[in-house]
């Protein structure tokens, strides 16, 4: 009976123990999840700012073979040191803020931290809009045939740019051949697959049809609040007067929208280190004294002559 009774403490025991350490596990897991979600939220609460500026390419520069001018950069990098720090706003939200805006006029053109330019036609568009075919918007479809990305300035040289492009060829499939019609888009960073944050708002400009000299440009400066990391492109079309999006491109269909190796400029510091080059005599006391030695001969020598003379 004493051994049976010792079995059953023995096992009841047992069970506590695994019980209790059961419920550590889940606790400690629970408290892992919830710092993993505070470390998120934290992140996404994170201010940046970003410096950007948009332009329709002219007929004679294909998109994949632009080149920036460094006064452009420049340009930017000085503004963005005009901006005040703005909380990102992710895709979803975004897109709840543009289907809220019933007039074009009262789209809200502004990116992560710096307005967009005024929704005027650019000077690549139609100038004469009463010349233009009138079609309701949304009876149209429309692509983003291609995307390209190209990187600029990486001062401390560790594979990881705080300037870069993004350049795009939109189409529409309308009534007749070289059909006009009024977009704008708004682009979209991931960080290593995490949410889309929108960090840009073209101006309105014109496509026409499946033309291959209407494509748009964006280049764009990460100030602040970015992290050293891989960052995928997105790019969702509009139509003008049209709530909804129209066509959409990310990393997911153009390679070069993928994995682009992305800093703020404040993580892009060189540091130059000081070489301090410090020299020390050393005078030891023997060698001194063979020096007074010698100096001593030599006047005793003269003395001796001199006295001999």
């Amino acid at each position: 009976m004493m051994t049976l009774s010792i079995s059953k403490w023995s096992l009841t025991a047992v069970v506590l123990l695994s019980m209790s350490g059961f419920v550590h596990t889940a606790v400690a897991s629970e408290a892992a999840a919830l710092s993993n979600t505070a470390a998120l939220s934290t992140e996404a609460q994170a201010k940046v700012r970003v410096s950007s500026e948009g332009r329709q390419l002219t007929t004679s520069e294909k998109p994949n073979q632009v080149k920036v001018d460094p006064q452009r950069i420049n340009a930017l990098v000085n503004n963005a040191k005009l901006l005040e720090p703005a909380l990102a706003v992710e895709r979803s939200v975004r897109i709840k803020q543009l289907s809220q805006l019933s007039q074009p006029s009262q789209l809200s053109k502004q990116t992560t931290s710096q307005a967009a330019p005024k929704n005027t036609l650019t000077n690549n568009a139609i100038t004469n809009t009463a010349s233009m075919m009138y079609v309701q918007p949304g009876l149209r479809d429309f692509t983003i045939y291609q995307a390209y990305s190209h990187l600029y300035d990486d001062f401390d040289e560790d594979g990881f740019y705080q300037t870069f492009t993004v350049t795009f060829d939109a189409d529409v499939y309308g009534f007749s051949v070289g059909e006009p019609a009024n977009v704008y888009a708004e682009l979209y960073l991931s960080r290593n697959g995490g949410p889309w944050q929108h960090y840009y708002s073209t101006d309105i400009f014109t496509i026409y049809g499946e033309a291959e000299d209407d494509s748009y440009e964006v280049l764009t400066t990460l100030a602040q609040g970015y992290k050293t990391d891989y960052y995928d492109v997105l790019i969702d079309l509009y139509e003008v007067g049209y709530e909804d999006i129209v066509a959409t491109i990310s990393s997911e269909e153009a390679d070069s929208l993928y994995a682009l190796p992305l800093e703020s400029s404040d993580r892009d510091t060189v540091y130059i280190e000081e070489e301090i080059i410090e020299t020390e005599v050393i005078v030891s006391g023997g060698s001194t004294s063979g020096v007074m030695l010698i100096l001593a001969v030599g006047l005793l020598i003269m003395r001796r002559k001199s006295m001999t003379s």
